[in-house]
């Protein structure tokens, strides 16, 4: 427990590092390459994802490292925290939003059964079945996480602000970031990527400071204490 350099912890701050950073990256690419939609229609979802097979499995699977490596990158973010202050919240959005991120990536399997339902069956009875297999409440609640993601990336950006590992411009940051992912239109789907950029930023800059713990040895809270 004395052991706060272990070459251990070093590997896994770098691992959260690179996770986090790869993680905003490789969800920014996914949208880029979202096949696009000219509404917001179950049918027309439906069509885009069968019109393009390489596309679609392209982007689900770059949407599904994305969420999946920011998800376990958050675990670390709370690490970052030395002190009291803004430790609760940094902790808790973390936890939050690692478990809602990881349930998205695992969202993206839907995408290969969209796919090959918009390819061997009429469009009204592919939308028939998507909307029975997603009405399902366990479904809801093991894959759709909705803005709990968006709210725990707050909860957690107000904590690491609060305690001073980063500056408060990542609040607002992951706010409009989400704005950004809702609402931009996906008929051109750079658009909606390019809306994400400033959460995601905020994502990969925590992940800059993840990296940079693991050159600065931490300081051995043990000694300290036989010193005193």
């Amino acid at each position: 427990m004395t052991n706060t350099n272990s070459p251990a912890k070093r590997v896994m701050y770098i691992a959260a590092g690179v996770a986090l950073v790869a993680g905003a990256v490789s969800f920014f690419a996914g949208l880029a390459t979202s096949p696009p939609q000219a509404d917001d229609s179950k049918a027309t979802y439906l069509r885009s994802l069968a019109e393009d097979p390489f596309t679609t499995q392209l982007s689900a699977l770059l949407l599904h490292y994305g969420n999946l490596l920011m998800g376990a990158g958050l675990l670390a973010v709370p690490l970052l925290v030395r002190g009291r202050r803004g430790a609760v919240l940094t902790a808790v959005g973390a936890l939050l939003g690692a478990l809602g991120l990881i349930e998205m990536s695992g969202a993206l399997l839907s995408d290969w059964f969209h796919m090959e339902l918009g390819r061997n069956l009429p469009v009204d009875q592919a939308v028939a079945i998507s909307d029975k297999v997603l009405a399902h409440p366990a479904q809801q609640l093991a894959f759709t996480p909705g803005p709990l993601v968006s709210l725990a990336l707050v909860l957690t950006f107000v904590g690491l602000a609060r305690a001073g590992v980063v500056g408060w411009w990542t609040v607002p940051a992951v706010v409009l970031g989400y704005v950004g992912l809702l609402f931009m239109p996906y008929d051109t789907p750079i658009l909606p990527a390019v809306g994400t950029l400033p959460m995601l930023a905020a994502v990969a800059f925590a992940g800059r400071r993840v990296l940079g713990r693991a050159s600065v040895p931490a300081p051995d809270y043990a000694a300290t204490t036989l010193a005193s």
